[in-house]
């Protein structure tokens, strides 16, 4: 057992480098390659290893134990299965029936906080178009998501002078009263209230999405152990058909986000993303006040930005510039522009620039 220890030991160093720092600073095909280059180290190692151990060649038992571990992996990515053969799954923390039915009375209760914040929505009764903001914060754990929700908010209402046409669904375990839930029926419900209250022909939608995300694509969507289901890809794209909404801008703040522009292209229609549909994002802990793509584009590009063309343009290059002196990913934001939006867009810059300005 001892020299079986010993063995194991000097075998971790270098798969263990491999998955905590190679990952970060080599692509694709080079980490395949990477990864190739020590799975025959470890063949090697085996097979020395054992033969020392035992006396004799042990050429099956390496080539099994090589194998045994590429597929215990592989499936458990393929069936996002917890490996309970290493770890021993978390205790069931016991819900009591108060906390549940809780639960239950406050989902209920979501369509008519829905309604009732859509109560303070109408237009202003102009001819010209005017612009309407929906945001979606996913995730309640990370206080990051709700927290950028709220500056996405500001920023895009005074930048478009949406006032009070605007609505959030928000998740944050921190307060569970302050707005309605985010939600994928939530979601819907909304997009059909302010489709309502828009004119449908001239109006337009500002939709921010954050949370995190998988390549999927699918954008999560929890909290505080509400029986939520995920975002999807169909998801979204039938809710933003059945509202009818023609004009759309969709900012989506998450992983891989990138997935999801190719099934919302159209001529009225941008798409931002924060990655491309294969990176992740960063700076999505708890111990972050907004995530890279948040603090560029919301905080930094786009409050003093001409266009969201310009604005995703020098958030990218700002991000581009942070993720390579922190020797990560690059996470490759994304954007679709409309051939019919941008003009559209262009238009209603001069009444921003009054409601900027306060007059």
């Amino acid at each position: 057992m001892g020299a079986t220890l010993v063995l194991a030991l000097g075998l971790t160093p270098l798969p263990f480098f491999l998955v905590s720092v190679a990952a970060y600073f080599l692509e694709s095909p080079w980490y395949g390659w990477a990864c190739c280059a020590v799975g025959i180290y470890v063949l090697v190692y085996l097979l020395r290893g054992l033969r020392t151990v035992t006396g004799r060649s042990q050429r099956a038992a390496a080539v099994i134990g090589v194998i045994f571990v590429v597929a215990f992996i592989c499936l458990s990515d393929a069936l996002d299965a917890i490996p309970d053969v290493w770890n021993p799954r978390d205790p069931i923390s016991s819900v009591s029936d108060d906390m549940v039915a809780n639960r239950e009375t406050a989902l209920f209760e979501q369509a008519q906080r829905i309604d009732e914040a859509l109560g303070a929505v109408h237009r202003d009764g102009s001819v010209g178009a005017e612009a309407f903001f929906l945001g979606f914060a996913g995730v309640g754990e990370q206080k990051v998501f709700a927290q950028e929700i709220e500056l996405a908010a500001r920023v895009v209402g005074k930048r478009f002078g949406i006032g009070d046409r605007q609505l959030s669904l928000i998740n944050d375990e921190r307060d569970l009263e302050r707005a309605p839930l985010a939600s994928v029926s939530g979601l819907t419900s909304a997009l059909q209230g302010l489709a309502s209250r828009m004119d449908l022909d001239r109006d337009v939608l500002f939709l921010s999405i954050s949370s995190h995300g998988s390549d999927d694509p699918v954008i999560a969507v929890s909290n505080s152990q509400f029986p939520l289901s995920s975002l999807t890809r169909d998801d979204l794209v039938d809710a933003l058909q059945a509202s009818g909404i023609k004009w759309r801008v969709i900012v989506i703040s998450a992983c891989y986000a990138g997935g999801f522009i190719n099934s919302l292209r159209d001529p009225k229609t941008i798409v931002i993303t924060a990655a491309a549909a294969d990176r992740t994002s960063f700076g999505c802990s708890n111990d972050s006040d907004l995530t890279y793509f948040g603090e560029a584009f919301y905080r930094d590009a786009l409050p003093g930005a001409r266009t969201l063309r310009e604005a995703f343009d020098a958030a990218k290059t700002a991000i581009a510039a942070r993720e390579s002196r922190e020797h990560v990913m690059p996470s490759n934001p994304q954007a679709y522009f409309g051939s019919e939006i941008e003009s559209k867009l262009a238009a209603m810059a001069p009444r921003s620039a009054r409601s900027l300005s306060g007059d």
